[in-house]
């Protein structure tokens, strides 16, 4: 497992200090997690800066808000053996990782990951997890989501990726990583040796705004010639929620050969409620977008329903509205 390095900031006056914004005291069971590599990419003085949104713990968090939940997606009962999800056709998620390098407040799994960690599992133990993949011939894509699956080493990454060619039925692999956001130096040569599988490797990146598409990330996305790399951005309220911030997202992601997959409508985990935008309002800007942008540049505008085997199309006969909870940290 990668350590958090030293430059990660996990004090709120430490933060505050840095980016020279207004000090609040919040008490909150989600701990504060931002690498400095992405504080260096907010605006200073600007307590509104919308990657500071991303990851400032906030008074609202603590309101108690009907609909939300510590487990929205219903995934503890579907847990096998502590790492893997099985609600997808043809497809199983691992939960290769409980840890990431950054705490999104409206992580989904915030309050979920407690004990998963593949990397302190043995081999032994790693045979018996995945022995059930073998098994399952109709398990023809496995995903490795977490936490974060890049913060495995280079070593235990590749042990899992090697582990998981030698099973005949596997077509393909998937990887759902916000870490090359938020933490660029995790891109490397070796990583990109690691990565470079003789079946197809999907890399799903994790970005919400354009401004989190760094130089430093722009650079070393270069050395990754083999993966098919995709996006998936969550919408998220006084974050992203206008067609301009989404159209330079996602126009810049693709001169940047990365593909607009998903969209996601916020999944209603406790602690969240502040950032729900109402649907009607996200497929307004799809539309927008829609008249600017080619058609392949704009990902589907999906929703997750607890119980459900697939994402569901965020359609015009959605009635819900946000809820009315304090949106501003300051």
């Amino acid at each position: 497992m990668l350590s958090v390095q030293p430059q990660s900031i996990t004090d709120v006056a430490e933060l505050c200090r840095i980016l020279a914004v207004p000090l609040r005291s919040v008490q909150t069971d989600y701990p504060l997690l931002v690498p400095r590599s992405f504080v260096d990419l907010m605006e200073r003085g600007n307590p509104h800066d919308p990657l500071l949104l991303q990851v400032l713990p906030s008074a609202a968090e603590e309101q108690t808000v009907q609909g939300f939940s510590p487990d929205p997606l219903g995934e503890i009962a579907d847990i096998e053996e502590g790492v893997a999800l099985n609600k997808y056709a043809g497809r199983t998620l691992l939960l290769a990782s409980q840890e990431c390098a950054i705490h999104c407040r409206f992580c989904f799994r915030r309050h979920l990951l407690k004990d998963v960690c593949f990397a302190d599992k043995t081999q032994t133990d790693v045979e018996s997890l995945l022995a059930s993949i073998r098994r399952n011939s109709t398990t023809e894509e496995v995903i490795l989501s977490g936490g974060d699956p890049l913060m495995l080493n280079d070593d235990t990454l590749d042990h899992l990726l090697q582990f998981l060619l030698r099973i005949k039925h596997i077509r393909r692999i998937r990887i759902h990583s916000r870490l090359p956001i938020v933490q660029p130096n995790r891109l490397t040569p070796k990583l990109a040796e690691v990565l470079t599988l003789p079946i197809p490797l999907y890399l799903v990146l994790h970005v919400n705004h354009p401004n989190e598409l760094s130089e430093s990330f722009l650079e070393r996305r270069e050395l990754l010639t083999r993966p098919i790399i995709m996006a998936q951005t969550v919408l998220l309220r006084n974050v992203n929620d206008d067609t301009e911030t989404l159209f330079r997202l996602f126009r810049k992601l693709i001169d940047t050969r990365i593909l607009p997959y998903y969209l996601h409508q916020l999944d209603r985990v406790s602690g969240s409620a502040h950032f729900e935008v109402a649907p009607a309002e996200g497929l307004r800007i799809l539309s927008e977008l829609r008249e600017r942008l080619p058609g392949y540049a704009l990902p589907m505008y999906v929703r997750e329903v607890s119980g459900k085997n697939c994402k569901e199309a965020v359609s015009h006969t959605e009635q819900a509205e946000p809820v009315s909870v304090g949106i501003r940290p300051f």
